[in-house]
């Protein structure tokens, strides 16, 4: 009786054991981490608006010119097509015509892109509004023109900061080149765009929207 007695206690001493040993080795099995997962949002641009550089009326992706130290480089005129042509009428008549064509206009906002090299450094610049007029100096000054919101057949000068609003329309830009001109080794590149909000441009705050025009200014 007592064999038996010990017997079944040395099984039941096993079975709690084995039990026990499952438990521990169920409950330390790894756990599945949960992976937080960002929200990637792709960028799109439903920007409609075609825009280019024009000279003379006509559509431009490559001009030359002599580099000059205080001289006007060029003389650009912005509107919001891009057909090879536009009528011989003042850059006010033409900016308007081409601008009332499209619908929630008063969205979007017009910006320009400048880049080149000189003395062996690449000097570039988005331009948003007419604080940056000296930002490319010594070499290059960027002036620009709201020709739409002035009486006709009156003089008028670039825009200043002081007179910039939330009006003023950027329909014709101005390089001047100041001095240094020698010292630029590669040609000039203009790029104009129009944006509606931040997000058009990236980290480095260079344009990645759909809606951009750029010229290539070669030094005669």
């Amino acid at each position: 009786m007592k064999k038996i007695t010990i017997l079944l206690i040395i099984l039941l001493t096993i079975g709690c054991t084995t039990k026990n040993d499952k438990e521990i080795e169920t409950n330390n099995q790894p756990i599945d981490p949960v992976i937080d997962k960002e929200t990637i949002v792709e960028y799109v641009d439903n920007n409609p608006i075609k825009i280019g550089i024009y000279n003379n009326n006509k559509l431009i992706t490559n001009y030359s010119a002599n580099f000059i130290n205080g001289q006007d480089l060029a003389i650009f005129d912005i509107y919001y097509t891009n057909l090879e042509t536009v009528n011989n009428n003042s850059t006010k008549v033409n900016y308007k015509k081409y601008y009332n064509e499209y619908q929630n206009i008063e969205n979007y906002k017009t910006g320009f892109y400048i880049s080149f090299e000189a003395d062996g450094k690449v000097y570039e610049e988005t331009i948003l509004d007419s604080t940056k007029t000296h930002s490319m100096g010594p070499f290059l000054y960027v002036y620009l023109y709201d020709d739409v919101n002035q009486p006709d057949y009156t003089f008028y000068s670039h825009i200043e900061p002081n007179s910039e609003n939330e009006n003023t329309i950027f329909s014709s830009i101005k390089l001047y080149l100041f001095m240094y001109s020698e010292a630029i080794t590669s040609p000039i590149t203009l790029t104009v765009f129009t944006y509606d909000s931040e997000d058009d441009f990236d980290e480095n705050n260079h344009y990645r929207g759909n809606s951009s025009h750029t010229v290539t200014i070669n030094k005669i």
